[in-house]
């Protein structure tokens, strides 16, 4: 086990590393700089020029990316060049957003996603199976930010029941956490529905219903704990998956969360609140994949590290 969380966190470093590589250069790289949305566009090119020095623009890439890896390392994250707050109120706010809408469509998915999959499984072939399935393939077909349009045409336009953007109240909450979690819970429902009815053509099902074992048993405590071994590895890809649909649905519907925020300071080339939070986002990832890896032994003992 130590060897393993040894070996995992020296990859974990490594990613972060390229991440941080991939990010800074691709942002200097790209058309614009930084004094296209803080200066005028009248502003002179002397003016211009004088910005980009005081910032270091002007210095070799490979020496800025130096001073931006030192002050990363010393927990320097620095201000953003357009509203001048520092990252890290940025974060207390914009953070506190996305954790709330994350949290809210990763429960959602799986609170719905999964009693649906145990039952269609359950059910093969009957209508609530051909129900659930149906339910799975429009949910991973339909893209979200159609969905979105949709449920803000039904339930803000024509019905009025809920806002269409902004925050930071549940009912702000509830339409972006929906459009969030279709895709995820249609992910989970297929997972789960496919896994059980693998475990259900297994020996040892066939074994426990000899023995007289009750059927609600033998799925309850039984199957379903071995089915969860690809659910859990899917959580942890499926974080990936919500940081990028979140982009989409932070914007559509004007929530103030890190991916809203993200899109806006790439815009602007806002170079300290981009390279943060697009490296903040690629460590979620890896962390949220490695606590995956360290869950399967909690769900089955079986399984060792090595």
């Amino acid at each position: 086990m130590g060897a393993f969380l040894v070996r995992r966190g020296v990859r974990m470093a490594i990613i972060l590393l390229l991440a941080s590589i991939a990010v800074f250069y691709s942002l200097r790289f790209a058309p614009g700089d930084p004094s296209g949305a803080a200066l005028s566009p009248l502003a002179l090119e002397e003016a211009r020029a004088a910005y980009r020095e005081r910032l270091g623009l002007n210095r070799p890439i490979h020496e800025q990316y130096a001073v931006y890896l030192g002050n990363l390392a010393r927990g320097d994250l620095g201000s953003s060049l357009v509203t001048g707050r520092p990252i890290a109120e940025l974060l207390g706010f914009y953070g506190r957003n996305s954790l709330a809408l994350g949290l809210a469509a990763f429960a959602l998915s799986y609170l719905i996603g999964v009693p649906l999959g145990v039952l269609a499984a359950a059910r093969r072939n009957s209508v609530v199976d051909q129900i659930a399935t149906g339910v799975g393939i429009v949910g991973m077909g339909m893209p979200n930010f159609w969905l979105a349009l949709l449920l803000i045409v039904l339930f803000s336009s024509h019905l009025r029941w809920l806002p269409s953007a902004g925050c930071c109240s549940p009912q702000h909450l509830i339409l972006p956490a929906l459009v969030l979690a279709a895709e995820g819970t249609a992910v989970t429902l297929r997972m789960v529905r496919a896994s059980m009815l693998e475990q259900l053509g297994g020996d040892y099902v066939r074994t426990h219903r000899a023995k007289g074992l009750r059927e609600r048993t033998v799925v309850g405590s039984r199957v379903f704990r071995n089915a969860l071994i690809p659910v859990i590895s899917l959580s942890g890809l499926r974080l990936g998956w919500l940081i990028g649909y979140a982009l989409i649905v932070e914007t559509i519907f004007a929530w103030p969360g890190i991916g809203y925020l993200l899109v806006d300071s790439i815009l602007r080339r806002d170079y300290p609140v981009a390279q943060f939070f697009s490296l903040l986002l690629v460590a979620a990832v890896v962390v949220a994949n490695f606590l995956a890896d360290l869950a399967y032994g909690l769900v089955d003992p079986r399984i060792r590290y090595a």
